[in-house]
């Protein structure tokens, strides 16, 4: 859950100046959340727990996703970070960063990482433990709340039809949560569609803290690994606190393996191509912004990148297109979106959600409040935007005499 204040994204003063709240408010906020963990010893979670039955929307449309949280699924006030990917039998797996669960005896409880499976307009909660003593879906026996945890990034289906989830190791450094946070590892849940258990986990090619997985997305030969490094809490100083890691944060790379061999040694889009040398990388985005947690999806032979720019200091989300996954990519549309208060709020990363819309393709935006209060502020929206037009590849146009 990110707790911080905001600005336009271009290094320029906030357009609202939210309140900043100190750390120690932010260790105040945790501390109530901690208060109901009690992690004892136990066995890896092997399944996932569901700790109510499905709940179902009247669609899944942006104004119906708009109400997912509404009626707490499996207790969960609220989470950020959505993140959508779809399944070939038509599901949607979700996932979730610091889910804000309601615990049976009234207190709430932060948990790092939550699932959910959309199934048409239904959708339930994957969380490891009990509703009693909820415990993260991935990596459960392997986090120390608030001192190391996994947060998780991309997904795709392998090659051996396991779906392939990506996580960010994260540990943190600081005197209390969120002060001076680090990703240190890559690591993958490999999880079996039919249950949505873990069957095992994995190290991918590169398991470095350069997060290739932030986002993941397939063409027809190649899965492309994005990264960005996710660096955003007690770095460098911006608007009176400690931020992002300024050196890195608007750097986004991007890798490849074959398609489907997602713990393959990839190789690295470069200044002289692909290598397989990571330190050769190059940015593929506009490295002048502030930040650039950025999402890919491929769709009608073309890519298309959303970026909510300058992260929760950002005022302004950004689509770009391109026909290839390493650019050159073009502004196709911009705009401001809305925070749910005039002062206290702010939002965040937004993300490509799979779509039932024709014509149409749907995003989500995360939001939260300065003072990380768990209210139904801490819950995201969604909205849509034209998919490009159909790019006819090489070979579809030679076979229709335009090979030139």
């Amino acid at each position: 859950m990110d707790c911080t204040p905001a600005s336009d994204g271009r290094g320029h003063p906030p357009t609202q100046r939210a309140r900043r709240p100190s750390i120690g408010v932010v260790a105040v906020v945790v501390a109530v959340f901690a208060a109901g963990l009690g992690f004892g010893a136990g066995s890896s979670v092997t399944t996932a727990s569901t700790p109510s039955g499905p709940t179902c929307l009247a669609g899944a449309a942006p104004g119906d996703l708009d109400r997912l949280f509404a009626a707490e699924p499996g207790g969960v006030i609220g989470a950020d970070y959505q993140r959508a990917t779809p399944l070939p039998d038509g599901r949607v797996l979700w996932t979730f960063q610091d889910a804000i669960v309601r615990l049976p005896s009234g207190g709430v409880r932060l948990v790092h990482n939550i699932g959910m499976v959309q199934d048409g307009a239904c959708f339930r909660v994957l969380i490891g433990g009990t509703a009693a003593d909820p415990r993260p879906w991935l990596f459960a026996d392997q986090t120390v709340p608030f001192a190391r945890w996994y947060w998780p990034l991309g997904a795709e289906l392998g090659a051996n039809g396991r779906l392939h989830v990506f996580t960010a190791e994260m540990a943190e450094r600081g005197s209390s949560y969120l002060t001076r946070t680090e990703p240190t590892a890559t690591v993958v849940a490999v999880v079996d569609t039919a249950t949505f258990a873990v069957s095992s986990t994995a190290r991918p090619g590169n398991v470095s803290a350069a997060l290739y997985g932030f986002s993941i997305e397939s063409d027809n030969t190649w899965t492309y690994l994005f990264a960005q490094c996710h660096r955003q809490f007690g770095f460098d100083p911006y608007i009176f606190v400690l931020a992002h890691d300024f050196t890195c944060a608007s750097r986004v790379t991007v890798a490849r393996v074959p398609k489907g061999q997602l713990l393959a040694a990839p190789t690295y889009w470069t200044a002289n191509g692909w290598r397989a040398d990571p330190a050769a990388a190059v940015p593929i985005l506009d490295p002048t912004r502030l930040v650039n947690a950025s999402q890919f999806v491929y769709v009608n032979n073309q890519w298309m990148v959303i970026t909510k720019v300058g992260d929760w200091w950002g005022d302004r989300i950004v689509v770009e297109q391109s026909s290839r996954p390493v650019g050159p990519f073009r502004v196709v549309e911009q705009w401001r979106p809305p925070v749910k208060c005039a002062v206290d709020c702010n939002n965040y990363f937004a993300s490509w959600i799979p779509s039932e819309l024709p014509g149409r393709l749907m995003y989500g935006l995360s939001h939260n409040r300065w003072d990380g209060v768990p209210t139904e502020v801490y819950r995201p929206t969604f909205g849509s935007v034209a998919e490009p037009p159909q790019r006819l590849l090489q070979a579809e146009r030679c076979s229709l005499g335009y090979c030139g």
